[in-house]
């Protein structure tokens, strides 16, 4: 149930490859919960995705090694809005647009781990080629962001909640969210390639369990 409807929230979600940097702030993580949709004669449907939205995504192996970053974008997003109320958000995420933005332009290691995140060790996109947020609660909060946000993320066909911290804005004509850099364990998704203490793995190969999101959306009318 959303509980403060001055600010919004919309999605989260993302790639799951490697470790969060130091500075990222761990996500809380639980089971999902309940997703109440709400809707009367004022309820207002923002469903445009600005241009230059994202969830930029960071990685590296053990100890923050060979750090990797990059984005995935949005393939649709409907959220629902009276006045300056948020009264839900689902947002599908295109898991096949990933990309990776830590090497130089034209680098062969692009395409490389690119197509290793969209197969099945991974996203396995093939099979579940979407991930999804769909928002349950929004509360006012202290310090440098406005709120804290909380929604079911869907990835792998696993659904778990997540809690972050976000500075967002809602009228009945745009909505928009800039999260904190925080942190998720990806071994909650099922996402398990590699992971730290995998037997058998050189040392060299593993992938810390933790990855780094930030989220910039914006939706329109």
């Amino acid at each position: 149930m959303i509980k403060n409807s001055m600010f919004l929230a919309v999605l989260a979600m993302g790639m799951m490859v490697g470790a969060c940097s130091s500075g990222d702030t761990a996500a809380t993580t639980g089971e999902a919960e309940k997703v109440e949709v709400v809707t009367t004669n004022e309820t207002v449907t923002l469903n445009v995705i600005k241009e230059g939205s994202a969830v930029a995504w960071r990685g590296a192996h053990l100890g923050g090694v060979q750090p990797r970053n990059g984005r995935v974008f949005l393939q649709e997003a409907v959220v629902s809005v009276e006045g300056d109320q948020l009264k839900n958000a689902a947002v599908v995420m295109d898991m096949k647009s990933v990309t990776v933005e830590n090497f130089p332009e034209g680098a062969p290691e692009i395409a490389k781990l690119t197509q290793h995140l969209l197969s099945a060790d991974l996203f396995n996109t093939e099979v579940h080629p979407t991930a999804k947020f769909e928002l349950t609660n929004v509360e006012a909060n202290e310090g440098d962001y406005n709120s804290k946000v909380t929604g079911n993320l869907t990835i792998l066909g696993v659904t778990k909640s997540i809690t972050f911290n976000a500075n967002v804005a809602v009228s009945d004509s745009e909505v928009s969210l800039q999260s904190e850099d925080f942190s998720v364990d990806r071994t909650n998704w099922g996402l398990s390639y590699n992971t730290e203490g995998t037997a058998g793995v050189p040392v060299d190969y593993l992938i810390a369990n933790d990855i780094g999101f930030t989220i910039n959306v914006t939706v329109t009318k």
